[in-house]
């Protein structure tokens, strides 16, 4: 079979193509590396700065101690799993008389060879975390895209306009997603969801090289790496280990090949030893093999939420809710203001959560890609590389099935859809440039001009959601936002003038954005998120200035048409 054939009938063996052309290698290389420092710049500033107007890879939520990976690994230390009591308040499990935390142990031992030195960075190591973990994912989605690029296609000629696609798609990943919104809240549960991201799409590396030229080698980095995810979180954790046991049948069904049916144990291995280490894990701290005991936490003690769904988190009847928040092209808000694209005001997680804005609006491209990239997958008739490709995509679903389940929402869960819309992206634009390959030229520079528009807007929203102030922002963060803002607003129109509220008594409700000064300006507040008429609006709202010194407020008083109450 020629090469041409064996792309159009799927069946490629990438083992028997010659290596690569250097110039080939040499573009992509050059596209990822210009990809990585250009999209630094912006994630950094986001990690490390956040309108706090200093340099901190140390920077810290204000009023928001994040020590629970830190206790964890300072009771790994001691040589067991269970934390002092109240370590980490509300988050605390109590099972057969100690407290323990539900978060994967993962990053705890990434603190370990800190925490043997010093105690002065006990939550401070979050962000520096949340960094490593987007240089990792920037590293395997980059291995992983040309991976795939060879899997489908062979060495069939690049050029520049596919390598920019790539290097596009590739921006959207790393600052047109979610991963960006994770590094703006340092915190424990954005920890987790940003190395579950990274681990996630290294096991998926892994997996398609097993799938395209299985080794000790490859098995072997496979194996650690679904440890890894699993040790880490629990919804990435089981769809590793089901994607490697998935490709284990494949394997023992001979669909590789009657030769290679022996490689189906090894695979199996990889699964099934990380989930035996998992799961002893959660023996010891919970007594259940599989996930956590939620009635046992102490905020579900507290609050009461046995009364919701009866106490069910994961429960069918909250797909309606979710499906909205997650799915909802339209679950987003424009504002006149910087930065323009915003999270809706609220959120309708029926447990608790924050707001979140829908998927397609938010990551477009890969979106779009990615049901590309789905339809193509599992159209009838495709090759054996697309079959195989089928049991990865089952798997990268199943975080996302699980969060759709889920009564709590949040922007940060949004990272659980990230390596399905990631993977089948990938495959959807290395599957348009197989088909655009005998088209005229005028046709494929259409691909990258699309690609561009929507990675644009990609990290417009993105970037807009993370740099807009939270529940932890510090006075002087917002206050430095408000700045930008106001900048924004004096070159178009003046549009936060008309966002200015002056009254004695807190707006309720109020649109998120508004800008409330108490009496003459003794105090400045930023309405940051929308709460119900009946409820205490005081939640809703950051504090920005006080008297006497309120030269924000005072500026605005001066030139703003202000709403009175």
């Amino acid at each position: 079979m020629s090469l041409g054939e064996g792309i159009k009938a799927g069946e490629l063996d990438v083992a028997s193509v010659d290596e690569e052309p250097q110039a080939d290698v040499r573009r992509f290389a050059a596209t990822s590396i210009v990809v990585l420092l250009g999209t630094s710049i912006p994630f950094l500033w986001v990690a490390w700065d956040e309108w706090t107007g200093r340099i901190d890879p140390l920077r810290s939520i204000a009023g928001a101690p994040n020590t629970i990976y830190d206790v964890q690994a300072r009771a790994i230390m001691h040589g067991h799993f269970w934390i002092p009591p109240g370590s980490i308040k509300y988050d605390a499990f109590v099972a057969h008389g100690h407290q323990y935390t539900y978060f994967g142990i993962f990053p705890s031992l990434l603190r370990i060879p800190v925490l043997l030195f010093t105690s002065s960075l006990d939550g401070r190591l979050s962000e520096l975390s949340i960094t490593g973990a987007w240089i990792v994912t920037a590293l395997f989605c980059s291995l992983l895209l040309w991976r795939l690029r060879i899997f489908l296609r062979g060495n069939a000629a690049r050029g520049w306009l596919e390598a920019s696609t790539y290097g596009l798609l590739l921006v959207a990943s790393l600052i047109g997603s979610v991963l960006v919104f994770l590094a703006s809240r340092p915190d424990t549960p954005t920890e987790d969801e940003a190395w579950s991201v990274a681990l996630f799409c290294g096991t998926l590396f892994a997996l398609v090289g097993v799938i395209e030229r299985p080794s000790w080698r490859r098995v072997a980095l496979c194996g650690s790496l679904v440890l890894l995810t699993d040790l880490n979180r629990a919804t990435t954790g089981y769809a590793a280990v089901l994607a490697t046991l998935l490709v284990a049948l494949w394997f023992a069904l001979g669909r590789e090949g009657q030769d290679l049916r022996h490689w189906a144990l090894p695979i199996a291995g990889a699964a099934l030893v990380p989930m035996a280490i998992g799961c002893a894990i959660n023996m010891v701290k919970f007594g259940l093999l599989f996930g956590a005991p939620f009635s046992s936490q102490v905020l579900f003690q507290i609050q009461g939420l046995q009364k919701i769904n009866g106490g069910h988190y994961f429960s069918l009847h909250w797909l309606p809710s979710t499906l909205s928040d997650y799915v909802d092209p339209a679950n987003f808000s424009f504002s006149s203001v910087f930065p323009y694209l915003n999270l809706p005001s609220q959120s309708s997680g029926l447990f608790g959560g924050q707001p979140t804005a829908g998927i397609p609006l938010s990551m477009p491209l890969l979106f779009v890609a990615g049901l590309i990239g789905v339809t193509t997958t599992f159209m009838p008739g495709q090759g054996k590389p697309f079959r195989a490709l089928r049991l990865l995509l089952i798997a990268s679903a199943a975080p996302a099935a699980a969060i759709l389940l889920f009564g709590w929402i949040f922007e940060q869960y949004v990272a659980d859809f990230v390596p399905l819309l990631v993977f089948a992206a990938m495959i959807g634009l290395v599957d348009v440039w197989r088909r655009l390959a005998s088209r005229p030229r005028s046709t494929t520079r259409l691909v990258p001009v699309v690609a561009g528009a929507l990675t644009l807007w990609s990290v417009w929203a993105n970037l807009g959601f993370s740099v807009a102030p939270g529940i932890y922002e510090s006075s002087t963060q917002v206050a430095n936002y408000i700045k930008i803002q106001r900048a924004f607003s004096d070159v178009t129109g003046h549009p936060l003038d008309h966002k200015v509220i002056v009254s004695s008594q807190i707006p309720n409700p109020a649109p998120v954005g508004t800008l409330f000064v108490k009496g003459r300006c003794q105090a400045l507040y930023l309405a940051w998120a929308a709460v119900p008429k009946s409820s205490f609006a005081g939640l809703a709202y950051l504090p920005v200035e006080r008297a006497p010194d309120t030269p924000i407020c005072d500026s605005l008083i001066e030139r703003s048409s202000t709403t009175k109450r």
